[in-house]
């Protein structure tokens, strides 16, 4: 298990060594519907006022065994061939180096630059964002590289409110693109409260 290091990652520890403390967190999910809000901060690790407003609120979080990988923002970028200027979150791990923004839509996180692709999509989902229930299911057609890729999405809530190590409210989800065909396009993921990213499972 990934060990966090940030000011966020002690929030989210000392609010899961409080059994029983009310939290923001409590308010996102509805169990009589089955639907949660899931805001930007979950993916960030930042705290959540509770507010069900998508914003790109700062973040500095560092994870991974060694503090290697980090999240931090939000940054201004501008889109190569449009010249349009985008606040993004970089997400960085070594060399690699992934810039995230929120679709049109608001229904999600996306990449708009991947280093190891050289890749710039619009309106990508790579993190859910908004009001989703348990088990749905939705599916985006992507259009990348100024409309010379096209790419089907699909994103599945798997456990949309659970406990993992110890940490409540958080969220699993499947992630597949182009059918699972090529490395790194069937994955699993969790995130939690004040951690951001926690496991990572698939054909990475």
């Amino acid at each position: 298990m990934w060990r966090h290091r940030s000011l966020t990652a002690l929030c989210g520890a000392a609010f899961a060594a409080v059994a029983g403390a009310a939290t923001p967190w409590d308010g996102a999910f509805d169990a009589a519907s089955q639907t949660r809000f899931i805001p930007v901060e979950l993916w960030t690790g930042a705290p959540w006022d509770g507010q069900r407003i998508l914003k790109m609120a700062p973040a500095a979080l560092a994870f991974g065994n060694r503090g290697e990988k980090h999240v931090a923002g939000p940054l201004e970028w501008t889109r190569p061939g449009t010249g349009e200027t985008l606040q993004v979150y970089e997400r960085g791990n070594g060399a690699k180096r992934q810039l995230f923004t929120l679709t049109s839509r608001g229904d999600g996180l996306g990449r708009v630059f991947d280093s190891r692709y050289g890749r710039d999509c619009i309106d990508e989902v790579k993190f859910p964002l908004g009001l989703w229930k348990q088990g749905e299911v939705r599916a985006f057609d992507v259009l990348c590289n100024q409309g010379r890729l096209h790419r089907r999405l699909e994103v599945r809530i798997e456990e949309i409110d659970f406990s993992w190590g110890g940490v409540p409210h958080s969220l699993k989800f499947h992630w597949l693109v182009d059918g699972g065909r090529q490395r790194g396009t069937d994955m699993h993921y969790i995130y939690s409260p004040g951690r951001g990213l926690v496991s990572v499972q698939g054909n990475e």
